[in-house]
């Protein structure tokens, strides 16, 4: 009879033990496979009075992964700039470089690049 008496909330080590180690295990994972998302706006090349830049269509920027990131069509120069602020067609308080490790999308949902430790988006080669 002795044997079916548990004590109330104590286990064994090795059980505490795994259970730590498998939270850790998913703290790590996550950590490593969810990258900060930022957006992407395509910009005029051209600053506003206010210091922000003018939004325009994506279709105006290349989102290929050579050096240069800026495109010029019909004489107006234009880029992505990451992050920032939007209010109406102006954007502020992003940058114009291309963070690492962030998954970078565009307003209508396209991938730029891909998180992860060194990742870069795009295709081609050199």
């Amino acid at each position: 009879m002795a044997s079916e008496f548990k004590v109330a909330g104590r286990k064994s080590s090795r059980t505490v033990v795994a259970g730590a180690i498998g939270a850790l295990s998913l703290a790590v994972a996550a950590g490593c496979s969810s990258p900060d998302t930022v957006t992407a706006r395509c910009v005029d090349e051209d600053r506003l009075s206010d210091g922000s830049y003018r939004v325009v269509d994506e279709d105006r920027c290349d989102d290929d992964s050579s050096s240069s990131s800026s495109y010029s069509s019909g004489g107006g120069g234009y880029f992505f700039y990451y992050g920032g602020s939007a209010s109406g067609s102006r954007v502020s308080g992003g940058s114009t470089s291309r963070p690492s490790g962030s998954k970078i999308v565009t307003e209508r949902g396209n991938v730029i690049q891909r998180g992860g430790m060194g990742g870069r988006g795009g295709s081609g080669g050199s």
